[in-house]
């Protein structure tokens, strides 16, 4: 009965988000950054209002196949190369310090905004007399992005592609308890010694005040540059400019948190629920042995990906860095001894790899530059997932619960592989510490403890456990900022105050104060009546000789 009732205001709730009017809205969006991970999300919001009958205009350096026809591409012009050169030289950085890494970051970030707002399109935009009803804006520590919504008098709604950051929390005074939420690109989980505690707070006291110095000062040139006509600061855009932030987490992938009502999870939206049939797999990405180049140049095809993986007696494991690393730019002692053990491995391997040059066991290995990531984890004869760690891996192989083994390079993934450990449903390989030994511990713990599997099924169920679908969820909130003239109501009063006043910092001053007052007070007022009860022998000899 209970269960016949909670299907019932499932499908209420279903019907009421799908029933809930609004009038198709003119949607400007933001989505700057080249990775291509950032773009999957993006791209899978932006396409879902299209298909609402949203009037989308997006700004990206990335175009979308197939777009509904009320989708339009602004595009932003990158020096050609300059982000790969970047991904070319990770490995050889790994050992960079987590400073370094963060200047490289911040760098980076403000490249991005530059180059974003000196794209001719997007100047072209600027300059036009068009209207926006809302800006979409992906939060990547791109805040002067705000001049666009004062530009055109909308309110923002924000996009943060890896779950809620130090810079989403700033732009919502969403709080972040640093006694058990750890930083984004720190390898800590929600339960940390006191060592881990101080080094969650130094590293987050770093990337604030690294933002503070750094990038703040660039972006506030920016606006003033490129918005010269704002009626508000850039800091009252930042307090009070943006409505809600959709944070491509969920409890279920990372570690219970507050969260203020302007902080919605959306986690796994991207993630396909109707499940693609295989496609064919063309030799032109392969390279299997020389006779694969000569039927690659008739773009002859072998059968569909589905058929390798079915018919793989032992199943198969599917290895990718995701769609920014080069493996073929890893250590060249690594690749051998990473391509030793997977020799040895009873299962087949599907590996996505970039380039053209590696030769491998064509019985064995299936190399491609590209892979239905999504569809292939969603077969049941894949046993184990390689990978770099990052969220929207992470986020796949939950919730087609497949367990992974991790090699972590940069950003939140050793994050994503802390919580994969404690939790039970991945292993990690630092990349540092990567060898034929490391590697085949790995695989071979994943593989022979049932205790992963059913871990990481017991996580899909909590995932998948939804009163609607993720897409939905972020679409009705989007839209309920339209409706509601832009949802201030939702901004926290945190937004209005100083870190002293925030953090109550002047209070407990004052209480500090008045209790040592008090004690120095009582101290005195006792020392006081002490002597007057029982004065020295030196007051009472002269009270006798006076006597006398």
């Amino acid at each position: 009965m209970k269960s016949v009732q909670r299907i019932g205001v499932v499908v209420l709730l279903g019907l009421t988000l799908a029933l809930t009017p609004v009038q198709p809205a003119k949607i400007l969006s933001i989505f700057p950054t080249t990775s291509k991970s950032h773009w999957i999300l993006g791209s899978a919001l932006m396409k879902e209002l299209a298909m609402d009958g949203h009037e989308v205009t997006v700004i990206s350096p990335f175009t979308l196949k197939n777009a509904p026809k009320t989708y339009r591409h602004v595009e932003i012009v990158y020096n050609r190369g300059v982000f790969e050169e970047m991904m070319d030289k990770v490995f050889d950085k790994i050992d960079d310090s987590i400073v370094e890494k963060m200047l490289e970051l911040g760098v980076f970030v403000t490249e991005i905004v530059n180059t974003t707002l000196t794209s001719p399109e997007v100047q072209k935009l600027l300059h036009s007399d068009e209207t926006f009803d809302l800006l979409v804006l992906e939060v990547f520590l791109d805040d002067a992005f705000l001049g666009f919504a004062d530009r055109f008098n909308c309110p923002v709604v924000g996009m943060s592609t890896f779950g809620a950051s130090t810079w989403v929390n700033s732009l919502t005074g969403s709080p972040q308890p640093l006694s058990y939420v750890p930083h984004p690109m720190s390898s800590f989980t929600d339960k940390m010694n006191f060592w881990q505690r101080l080094g969650n707070v130094l590293f987050t006291a770093f990337d604030e005040a690294l933002v503070k110095v750094m990038v703040e000062p660039t972006y506030e040139r920016y606006y003033r540059e490129y918005f010269p006509n704002a009626t508000r600061s850039l800091e009252e855009m930042r307090r009070r400019g943006v409505s809600l932030i959709l944070v491509n987490s969920h409890f279920s992938l990372s570690f219970p948190r507050p969260y203020l009502p302007n902080l919605i999870e959306i986690g796994g939206f991207h993630v396909n629920r109707k499940v693609n049939p295989l496609p064919e797999v063309r030799l032109q990405v392969l390279n299997l042995q020389a006779m694969t180049s000569f039927i690659a140049k008739h773009n002859t095809t072998l059968p569909g990906h589905q058929n390798i993986i079915e018919q793989s007696e032992h199943g198969v494991i599917y290895f990718s860095m995701g769609s920014n690393l080069k493996p073929s730019k890893m250590d060249k002692q690594k690749r051998d001894d990473v391509i030793k053990v997977l020799s040895t491995v009873k299962q087949n391997i599907i590996w996505k790899w970039d380039d053209d040059t590696l030769v491998l066991d064509k019985k064995k290995f299936l190399l491609g530059k590209w892979f239905p990531q999504d569809d292939i984890l969603a077969h049941p004869n894949v046993k184990l997932f390689i990978t770099h760690g990052g969220l929207l891996s992470c986020t796949e192989s939950i919730h087609h619960g497949v367990p992974i083994v991790g090699i972590p390079i940069f950003g939140d993934q050793l994050l994503n592989m802390a919580k994969a450990e404690q939790s039970g449903w991945g292993v990690g390989v630092a990349y540092t510490d990567l060898n034929e030994r490391t590697f085949s511990k790995a695989i071979n713990k994943v593989l022979g403890d049932e205790s992963y599997i059913s871990n990481i099924k017991s996580i899909s169920r909590r995932l998948r456990d939804q009163p609607v679908p993720p897409i939905e969820m972020a679409t009705f909130w989007i839209e309920y900022v339209l409706r509601h003239d832009g949802a201030k109501h939702l901004i926290s009063a945190a937004q209005d105050l100083n870190f002293v006043e925030y953090n109550n910092l002047d209070v407990y001053t004052f209480i500090g104060t008045v209790i040592a007052l008090v004690i120095c007070l009582v101290r005195f007022g006792v020392t006081l009546l002490v002597r007057r009860l029982f004065p020295s022998n030196k007051k009472r000899a002269n009270s006798a000789k006076k006597r006398n």
